[in-house]
């Protein structure tokens, strides 16, 4: 399930903030690589949010990079 969660949320960047997908990667930080700001953040994670009915918001100050919101996701739904 990890790679899905990934492919959905790099779709997502890309949607909201025209990140190529080249350039998103499982490590990458949402601030320092990928130069996306709380308010960007803030949509990604509800769009998210709406995907997967799971709560990450609330979550966000444990978020900096992809792989966290993969991880939370994953607790939360497998």
């Amino acid at each position: 399930m990890t790679n899905e969660y990934f492919g959905k949320i790099k779709k997502i960047i890309e949607e909201y903030t025209g990140v190529p997908p080249a350039d998103i990667h499982e490590n990458s930080f949402f601030e320092e690589d990928l130069n996306i700001g709380e308010m960007d953040l803030l949509e990604i994670l509800s769009e998210l949010e709406e995907i997967y009915h799971v709560d990450l918001i609330s979550e966000q100050e444990n978020i900096s990079t992809v792989q966290d919101v993969i991880d939370i996701i994953s607790e939360k739904i497998d």
